[in-house]
């Protein structure tokens, strides 16, 4: 078989905004003996030429976000010998709010989500979990057959002179039957073994993107943004709208993809005939306003109900939803804290201002304190100014604590380092300890914008209702906006969306075979 070196279909430009010629490109891949999809050096080859034999048509989806939402699409997707699916996410990483740290070679917390549920045994979320629990990237953090368990629970507050503190005697431990799993060795793990080992999609180049796909086989890449999305005709009319310059695709979307990738960005023209939105509500309403602009005072195609109208009911539908901000602080203690529990999860109301907090040490596959080797094997990747403030730095206890919704709304627009204080000194008053007796030797803040969807647009317990998806329109929406805040929810809406895409695009193609043969047979 031959492989099969095809020219990048994209236009590069450096980070000096200098336009690099394609035939750097060719003195690149002429040096190597393979064009290799991703890490692992795996060769895409073309099969042999049969001109006689009928070509399958293949229909050709994005997916925009690379969280929860995005990956359980992809995986619905994956395996269709009629579907191209591409996933674009635009951080260097991919899970979205499932995100993990690491500092000083031997801290490490999990300051997104700290740990999965599954609701019900026979969702596909909680397929997931098996999986990866026999892959060894998920494992049983409490509850369940976890041995011994991490003790976690709920609690409340009680008032003190300068403030609140826990009310010891309100303990209550989470139910046995309720198993908190967790990645290993981080939470970030899962994203990726979804991708790769449930989606089985492959991760090119970003100069290579999308031109060597394999039906049925995803891909996706991070440092990728769809930077504009347009419609290219009307379903209703089939023409093309006023402001879209050019005419001839059978698809549906044109984008611009961006791709960032070794201090160079790719900008590659895209067609697509069905674009999932599987990002945050607030992004989703952004782009729907961006493809309602790109359409026209001529889409609706005279009728009052044509493309336009469907594309601002899911533009309403995202921008209608509200949510909480959540302030994550990853701290790390020279000195173990020793707290009789590796994680609380705070009662109403939240007079502490802390609504979460967890023992991420106590997690298993997470460096233990005191038995790792600290700064002298890091590498690179941690700040020369942290290396100095405690002698033990890169061996301590790692907490990471959630504010409440109250507190991070309120504090929005604050900056993460007055928040990291804040918030420390919040949770060291909560758990009864000061600064004169455990040493912070790390403390850190991030905020997660919209990280709890209050009003859902779907309803989770109802498979059909847990996504947005417009047929016509070529045009989807899924994640915890569309269906419930866990991030089993999000997941379950992808795969519920996935399926439904892959369904409708059988349907279109059968459709157009059956009108072709009727048509010969005239």
């Amino acid at each position: 078989m031959a492989t099969l070196r095809v020219r990048p279909a994209g236009v590069l430009v450096s980070t000096r905004g200098h336009r690099v010629a394609h035939r750097r490109a060719d003195r690149r891949l002429a040096a190597r003996s393979d064009y290799s999809t991703n890490d692992r050096d795996v060769s895409v080859e073309k099969p042999p030429s049969d001109d006689g034999a009928k070509q399958t048509p293949v229909k050709k989806v994005v997916v925009i976000g690379g969280g929860l939402a995005g990956l359980g699409c992809l995986a619905s997707l994956s395996g269709h010998k009629h579907i191209n699916a591409t996933l674009l996410e635009s951080t260097r990483v991919l899970g979205g709010r499932v995100r993990s740290k690491a500092a000083l070679g031997a801290l490490a917390w999990d300051q997104g989500a700290s740990y999965f549920t599954a609701k019900d045994p026979s969702t596909p979320f909680a397929e997931v979990l098996r999986k990866g629990r026999a892959d060894g990237v998920v494992e049983l953090w409490a509850g369940g057959d976890a041995s011994p368990g991490a003790r976690v629970g709920t609690m409340c507050t009680k008032e003190e002179a300068g403030g609140h503190v826990l009310d010891e005697s309100s303990w209550e431990p989470f139910a046995a039957s309720k198993e908190l799993y967790v990645g290993v060795p981080s939470m970030a793990e899962l994203p990726v073994f979804v991708a790769e080992k449930v989606a089985n999609a492959v991760r090119p180049e970003a100069s290579w993107l999308g031109d060597n796909a394999v039906p049925g086989t995803p891909e996706y890449l991070t440092n990728a943004f769809a930077d504009r999305i347009q419609a290219l005709r009307t379903q209703d009319t089939g023409t093309w709208p006023a402001n879209v310059p050019h005419s001839g695709s059978d698809r549906n979307w044109g984008l611009m993809i961006r791709c960032r990738e070794g201090g160079h960005m790719w900008y590659k023209p895209w067609e697509s005939d069905v674009v999932v939105l599987a990002t945050q509500a607030p992004a989703a309403a952004k782009l729907t306003a961006q493809i309602l602009k790109s359409v026209g005072a001529d889409g609706d195609g005279g009728n009052g109900y044509g493309i336009a109208s469907k594309i601002l009911a899911m533009a309403s539908a995202a921008d209608r939803i509200r949510g909480n901000h959540c302030w994550s602080l990853t701290v790390a203690f020279a000195e173990p804290l020793n707290l009789p529990y590796e994680g609380v999860m705070m009662k109403e109301p939240f007079d502490g201002g802390i609504a979460w907090f967890a023992n991420n040490s106590s997690k298993p596959g997470r460096p233990e304190p005191g038995k790792g080797k600290g700064a002298q094997t890091a590498g690179w990747a941690y700040r020369w100014a942290e290396v100095g403030t405690s002698l033990t730095v890169g061996q301590g206890e790692c907490w990471v604590v959630q504010a409440s919704p109250e507190w991070s709304n309120e504090r929005a627009e604050m900056s993460p380092d007055d928040a990291a204080k804040e918030l420390c000194d919040a949770f060291l008053k909560l758990v009864g300890r000061s600064e004169s007796e455990v040493k912070p030797v790390h403390v850190k803040a991030v905020i997660w914008k919209f990280a709890y969807p209050l009003n859902p647009a779907g309803d989770p317990s109802d498979d059909s209702k847990r996504y947005l998806f417009d047929p016509d329109l070529g045009l989807g929406a899924c994640g915890d906006w569309t269906s419930g805040p866990r991030a089993g929810d999000a997941y379950d809406s992808g795969v519920a969306l996935g399926r439904a895409v892959a369904e409708h695009l059988a349907s279109e193609l059968n459709q157009k075979e059956t009108s072709e043969r009727e048509g010969k047979a005239r």
